[in-house]
């Protein structure tokens, strides 16, 4: 059985794709939208003929930050942590394939030794719908196994994106930024100033909230 061990490298960027562009929705001094007002603009702005720019006058003063996902995935405890959970759960589940597999052989070529000289149709059609079975229940057992795995992944992954956007919020009722974007190493946004990484808070953040969790309380003696 093909245990994905690869993290959904490829779901991590769309799941999380919702921090690239980050607003800030408790910045101090915005006031809630009237919605009245806001239906109105929401209506003349799609009246507008898409080949007039937007206007970015607004976004001149704009508090920006940005941090490395790829930090995120490779130093962020929790993801460690899940990451050898899957592969552990995968190697316990491949090893009871394994078994499973091991006896199906096992009766197969038993069966298939079997003297059949004497034996009827019916006894040859009950051996045949075994050999049948034997297979048909390898391959429940596998997919079972995968769904399994990918439960795991998809619970894990979105336990990691809750933190890591539970934090963001924590972080930025502190820091009033407009926008926090997420950034790939390998990505298609260019990074011009490096002092507005906060990478390391970040990263910082997350594993000093997820330590605190993990913390046993101490057992008091009677």
């Amino acid at each position: 059985m093909t245990i994905r061990n690869s993290w959904l490298l490829v779901l991590w960027n769309v799941v999380l794709s919702a921090l690239i562009a980050w607003a800030l929705l408790g910045k101090p001094g915005a006031g809630k939208e009237d919605p009245v007002q806001a239906t109105v603009v929401d209506q003349t702005v799609a009246e507008l003929p898409s080949s007039i720019p937007r206007d970015t006058a607004a976004l001149k003063d704009a508090h920006i930050a940005f941090f490395f996902m790829d930090s995120i995935q490779s130093q962020f405890d929790l993801v460690k942590e899940s990451a050898s959970r899957v592969e552990s759960e995968g190697r316990r589940l491949e090893g009871n394939l394994m078994g499973e597999m091991k006896k199906a052989k096992a009766r197969y070529a038993e069966l298939m030794g079997k003297d059949h000289t004497y034996s009827t149709q019916a006894e040859l059609a009950a051996d045949e719908q075994e050999l049948r079975g034997l297979e048909a229940s390898i391959q429940q057992s596998q997919a079972e196994g995968q769904e399994q795995i990918d439960r795991l992944q998809m619970n894990m992954l979105r336990d990691i994106t809750g933190r890591i956007q539970d934090y963001l919020a924590e972080y930025n009722s502190t820091h009033g930024f407009d926008f926090i974007f997420s950034i790939q190493d390998a990505g298609q946004i260019w990074v011009g100033n490096k002092g507005l990484d906060i990478t390391m808070d970040v990263v910082n953040g997350l594993n000093a909230q997820h330590r605190a969790k993990k913390v046993v309380a101490p057992v008091v003696a009677k």
